[in-house]
């Protein structure tokens, strides 16, 4: 390492060959120019200026990211520091940690506390296990397993569908930079809730209806987004076991909730619920993705959320009466017991789950 820097700092300082430059370069003591008794300046020393400032500039950089490591928990790796949730994440655990249960009052860098209680309980595990957050290399290490694991569960769910062929696995192993960053170099919570919920689907293709809608639950109490997947879970499980039959399902997923969110619903309810669950959260236009392409002023406007809303819920309602539901009965028909029913109903198989 120390002769290929020797080579190109000679080598971009202007000095190469044999030439005249070069000699006087040796008999001087390798001192620029500009700097000798009576010297004049070249282009040569300007390049030397450069790189010397070039390589200060690293240095200051790697110094900085040293610096933020040990103080805040951020990411310094070669393409740049990556931290973007992770110390908010840590900070909001740490204050539950103090004893503050008032979701109102946890906070971090980023804003305030917007996730449930599963979120707070799963990564309280990880500030321990991390050295109350400062140990980033075991942090990316404990993702890497979970990244692991989820893909493992999406094999599983792909293997039991039937329809996808084995090679196509080794491909989606490394078609997505995107998740890879969002697994081991951002320390997002998205992955831990997926994680749960592949699980749950994994579950459900079991016929582990319990323990699907125990584990579901879970991935809700991470991140509410996951409540995307809500209404056809909800479809199944009326299928299966009519209204009565999916009562129980149902229950498992509240209480589950409630227990959760006990130490926090006992001390503010209203805050906790609006906070964890605010169905009327606006995001920033600097962290969208697939709406890059929209003016900032129309991206925010409450308007096109209400399409978009509309759009989802119409869509939901035409899987639902064209796709999901042919039996040639009428959609009130889930109510009722399976056994009741004119039709009678089909075995739900993997391919009907997903």
């Amino acid at each position: 390492m120390w002769r290929w820097e020797r080579n190109l700092s000679t080598e971009e300082s202007g000095f190469r060959g044999s030439g005249p430059t070069r000699a006087a370069h040796r008999q001087d003591g390798g001192r620029p120019a500009e700097t000798r008794p009576g010297g004049s300046r070249n282009p040569g020393s300007w390049t030397v200026r450069a790189v010397a400032a070039a390589r200060l500039a690293r240095a200051a950089h790697t110094a900085a990211g040293t610096a933020l490591h040990a103080a805040a928990g951020r990411l310094p790796l070669p393409g740049g520091d990556t931290e973007i949730d992770w110390k908010a994440y840590m900070a909001e655990v740490e204050g539950v940690i103090n004893g503050t249960y008032d979701y109102t009052q946890l906070q971090g860098d980023t804003g305030p506390l917007v996730y449930p209680a599963g979120f707070v309980y799963i990564f309280m595990g990880l500030y321990y296990a991390t050295d109350r957050g400062t140990d980033i290399r075991m942090a990316q290490h404990i993702f890497a397993v979970l990244y692991l694991a989820t893909l493992l569960l999406v094999f599983l769910i792909y293997h039991q569908t039937c329809k996808v062929p084995p090679f196509v696995f080794f491909f989606m192993c490394c078609a997505s930079y995107r998740v890879h960053s969002i697994f081991v170099l951002r320390l997002f919570n998205d992955p831990v809730a997926m994680v749960l919920l592949f699980l749950s689907v994994n579950l459900l293709l079991a016929q582990h209806w319990s323990w699907g809608c125990c584990c579901f639950s879970l991935a809700v109490s991470v991140k509410m987004n996951v409540l995307l997947f809500a209404p056809g879970l909800l479809f199944l499980l009326l299928k299966k076991f009519g209204l009565r039959g999916a009562l129980p399902k149902l229950g498992i997923c509240a209480v589950l909730q409630v227990v959760l969110g006990l130490p926090f619903l006992l001390k503010n309810p209203v805050g906790y619920l609006s906070r964890s669950f605010d169905l009327g959260r606006q995001f920033l236009f600097r962290w969208t993705v697939n709406w890059r392409f929209l003016p900032e002023a129309l991206f925010l406007h409450r308007a096109f959320h209400l399409a978009l809303l509309t759009a989802h819920l119409t869509v939901l309602l035409l899987f639902v009466l064209c796709r999901w539901h042919r039996t040639g009965e009428g959609i009130l028909s889930l109510l009722k017991d399976p056994s009741k029913r004119k039709v009678p109903p089909q075995p739900i198989t993997p391919n009907h789950i997903l």
